[in-house]
């Protein structure tokens, strides 16, 4: 399969409809009377509530006699950013410019975005928690955010009561890789409708690239057994068979070791208990920091017994980082699911793997 570059869309196949076996589940969009209303369903994880926002013209003036959490006006200039992943999106759409903060500078990946923070053209709001006074000063049209629990909401509840407008994305709350990816319309209802175009052009290509790839997988004979993880703080946390990760790795033609748990979320097991369940696994992709078989072996001389150690079948995800440690897997991987799937599928059935974008082996 030939890689399809996103970066030049023809617009007017933004007028025929996305392939709908993937529907995402956290948010709607829809337009009523020269409005647009976003409405986020559980925004943070096991939230019974759901948030609307109402974007309207400026020049048209605040709407009356309409209920919401959040009303914007457009056009936005000055965004602010807090996390990786809303990079990653601003930038499918070509927006990167507009943003003037963002939270926890060492984590982004890309190049133009820390040049543009040297130059201090982005301003920092904080390091692992947000800087309320930074934020306020900042005078932004709209910031990004997310809440992962009741206590984050109610910080980003107080930020709105002292006059920040803040738009939760929630697409961690996503368990597919393409309804991930289709937070992007989100972010491309703050803008033009070129911009909204430009991103349905991009989501249309994406899935079907993805739904393509996963069709080649299925033509594989045998069923390798995948693991993920690495254990922290004597947990190993393994995500979830109805989980992103585990998505990918069903869609890529493989077995993932713990889909007997059926959660959504993340399930922690005794380090123990894990290591009896993954001795035989053909593959162990992303294992944490983990750089080189010799730091898997000082984490614990038990990984040496793995099937996949032994046959130096472990892949990290971080082929793609800078010096600050920043991964592009969080920030463009996001986006572009079908360009994971394509790495899965190369490692798991042992394809040409000089083509892997954010995978790669583990030094010897």
């Amino acid at each position: 399969f030939v890689v399809i570059s996103c970066d030049s869309p023809n617009l007017n196949e933004a007028k025929e409809e996305t392939n709908s076996e993937h529907l995402q589940k956290h948010f709607t969009i829809r337009d009523s009377v020269g409005l647009t209303v976003i409405t986020v369903n559980k925004p943070y994880l096991n939230a019974q509530l759901t948030e609307r926002y109402i974007l309207y013209q400026k020049v048209e003036g605040r709407p009356e006699g309409v209920n919401a959490d959040l009303f914007i006006g457009l056009p936005i200039e000055r965004i602010g950013i807090n996390s990786t992943t809303h990079l990653g999106f601003l930038n499918a759409i070509e927006q990167q410019e507009k943003i003037v903060a963002m939270s926890n500078q060492s984590l982004y990946y890309d190049a133009p975005f820390q040049n543009r923070i040297e130059k201090g053209l982005v301003e920092e709001l904080g390091n692992r928690t947000l800087n309320v006074e930074k934020v306020i000063a900042s005078e932004l049209d709209v910031l990004f955010s997310f809440a992962i629990d009741a206590t984050s909401y109610k910080a980003v509840k107080d930020l709105r009561d002292l006059g920040q407008p803040v738009v939760l994305i929630s697409e961690f709350n996503e368990s597919h890789p393409i309804d991930k990816a289709k937070w992007l319309k989100v972010f491309a209802a703050f803008f033009q409708e070129d911009v909204q175009k430009l991103a349905a052009v991009k989501l249309k290509r994406i899935e079907k690239r993805y739904d393509s790839l996963k069709v080649k997988a299925k033509l594989y004979s045998t069923l390798p057994k995948v693991m993920i993880g690495l254990p922290w703080k004597g947990t190993w946390y393994v995500s979830g068979a109805n989980s992103y990760q585990a998505q990918l790795i069903s869609d890529a033609g493989a077995i993932y070791l713990w889909s007997k748990y059926p959660q959504t979320q993340s399930v922690p097991l005794d380090i123990e208990t894990a290591i009896s369940q993954t001795l035989d696994a053909d593959f162990w992709i992303n294992p944490g920091i983990a750089q080189s078989y010799s730091e898997l072996e000082e984490n614990n001389p038990a990984f040496t017994r793995f099937v996949s150690f032994k046959n130096k079948n472990v892949y990290t995800n971080y082929k793609r980082s800078n010096k600050l440690g920043a991964n592009d897997y969080w920030e463009l991987g996001v986006v572009r699911p079908d360009l994971v799937l394509q790495d899965l599928i190369a490692i798991i059935h042992s394809e040409e793997l000089d083509s892997l974008t954010f995978y790669q082996s583990l030094a010897q």
